[in-house]
């Protein structure tokens, strides 16, 4: 089948969706069909900004697709699968730690259509720099959605459950717990009256030095060079205990990584 005769509907209105949607809305030789969402407020709009049907009813919406992409969160994926019932339809998820065996349950084509990337509404983001992680329970599915994912992105790849899923724990590591230190640093300045935008030349500095080379290579500061001194300074400015207790267990972590 040609991918352009393929019907695709997507299940789901959050950040995932709403990314894959707009792209998919934009590309002529991609078939986006419709749009399905138990919120139904925000189904419709996001039906409507790419001019596609919102259906309300799950066992229609199946129906009128030949593939469909779940973008839900990866705790309702089995929950879905119980009640969205395929025949020849291809299934697959957009999560990056859920099984694919967990879609045998709603068509006996299934696999995963992962975006390996951070996504919120509010951000564009360059889907041809995004790499897509495929998997598939047969030669048909992964064929189509790797050709699928080859039209919105530059970077497709061929990987398996257990790969996906160890890449998801180190991209939850590099993306959220490094942005969760941001937050954590922006409140600590706020507090202190002090002005966080002074260190975003430095955020962005290391960020690119780890992109070019090898983060192992390029690491600074106290910890790698034992000034006790300054660390016992640092400890005794820091007053909130949970950026304290970061510190500490950074500080001997790194002091460990470089004996």
């Amino acid at each position: 089948m040609n991918i352009q005769d393929i019907k695709i509907g997507i299940l789901g209105s959050g950040n995932v969706a709403h990314h894959l949607a707009h792209a998919f809305y934009f590309h002529p030789e991609i078939n986006f069909n419709s749009l399905y969402t138990r919120n139904s407020k925000t189904g419709r709009v996001l039906a409507d900004a790419v001019q596609v049907s919102f259906v309300e009813n799950l066992e229609e919406f199946v129906g009128l697709n030949d593939l469909i992409i779940i973008c839900a969160s990866d705790d309702s994926i089995d929950d879905i699968c119980k009640h969205l019932k395929g025949e020849e339809q291809i299934i697959a998820h957009t999560s990056g730690v859920v099984s694919i065996n967990v879609l045998k349950q709603a068509s006996q084509n299934y696999g995963s259509f992962y975006p390996l990337q951070t996504f919120t509404k509010t951000r564009e983001v360059d889907l041809k720099e995004v790499p897509f992680l495929i998997d598939a329970s047969n030669k048909y599915s992964q064929d189509t959605l790797e050709h699928l994912a080859r039209l919105i992105s530059k970077d497709v790849r061929s990987v398996n459950d257990e790969q996906r899923r160890k890449l998801h724990v180190a991209a939850v590591i590099v993306n959220n717990f490094s942005n969760h230190l941001f937050a954590l640093t922006k409140d600590y300045t706020d507090k202190l009256g002090l002005d966080f935008d002074i260190l975003k030349p430095l955020m962005q500095e290391t960020v690119m030095k780890a992109l070019a080379q090898n983060p192992k290579d390029i690491q600074t500061g106290p910890a790698k060079r034992k000034d006790t001194l300054t660390i016992e300074q640092h400890l005794n400015m820091l007053e909130d205990p949970k950026l304290k207790e970061l510190y500490l267990w950074f500080t001997e972590s790194i002091g460990k990584y470089y004996e």
